[in-house]
């Protein structure tokens, strides 16, 4: 496969971030790539990020949080999100934040509730994206693979890549591997490094997403499903257990990539379903 050409139209993008900081640990090399060809993007952040309390707390110095508590921390990611696309050229026009509730994308969809799917939908319509891309159903963390589910559902007859952030995806369905020249290395840590909140507990990990490749697979229009609450428990249990214990293999090796920094979240979110 020849990593320096892509083998979709980049004419319009629509990226979907479950949480702000996805689009570019995911795909910042992908992002320059496309605006270098003339490209349109447009980053759809599902939700704000508000849920995430280990970061929260250490840097408040605060252990209880209230909602007043999430919102602030929500808003301040929203910013972060802007800061860290403007480092690779996309405008504050061109992301949408659906604020849809972190660490809560899976009960929506056990709940047959359609409001991200109907987001979503319009969204494709109005932009007729030449490619959309998605988290996997294949990443350990459950709102990506339930925006996974509805991303698919909601776009049937788009073109769509997919990511992995947490975990790693399957080879056999590799779609794309984008080999990134030191400037675009550089130009994404520096995108990476406007997510000052998830710096402070995390920084060497998640700075290591700017790695040399940033990999894509085939749509999943054949994987996608409605988790059940058991099994969203479970994996984001074992998740987070190989979190604490570091049994994540380093990033950059051919046997996996470490999650970022919001997934020492995932159990206790989990516990919530």
């Amino acid at each position: 496969m020849n990593s320096m050409v892509l083998p979709f139209s980049v004419q319009r993008i629509v990226i979907l971030a479950p949480h702000p900081d996805d689009d570019v640990i995911a795909a910042g090399g992908l992002i320059q790539r496309a605006l270098a060809a003339r490209g349109d993007i447009h980053v759809v952040f599902i939700t704000d990020g508000e849920n995430n309390p280990w970061p929260q707390r250490f840097t408040e110095r605060k252990f209880f949080l209230e909602a007043g508590d999430r919102a602030k921390w929500g808003a301040m990611r929203r910013r972060e999100a802007l800061c860290s696309l403007s480092r690779l050229g996309v405008g504050e026009c061109s992301a949408t934040f659906l604020a849809f509730p972190d660490q809560g994308v899976a009960r929506l969809a056990r709940r047959r509730d359609t409001r991200l799917r109907d987001a979503l939908g319009a969204i494709v319509e109005k932009i007729q994206p030449t490619l959309i891309v998605s988290p996997s159903s294949f990443d350990l963390h459950a709102d990506h693979r339930a925006i996974a589910y509805f991303a698919h559902t909601a776009a049937p007859d788009a073109t769509i890549a997919t990511y992995v952030v947490h975990g790693q995806g399957p080879s056999e369905r590799l779609a794309c591997r984008i080999e990134l020249d030191e400037y675009e290395r550089q130009r994404k840590r520096e995108a990476i490094e406007c997510h000052v909140s998830q710096l402070a507990l995390s920084r060497d990990r998640f700075l290591s997403y700017a790695r040399q490749a940033e990999s894509f697979y085939a749509a999943e229009h054949d994987l996608v499903r409605v988790e059940s609450a058991a099994r969203e428990w479970a994996t984001s249990f074992v998740h987070s257990m190989r979190v604490l214990f570091g049994m994540y293999p380093a990033v950059g090796t051919e046997s996996g990539v470490q999650p970022a920094a919001d997934v020492q979240d995932g159990a206790e979110g989990s516990l919530r379903v």
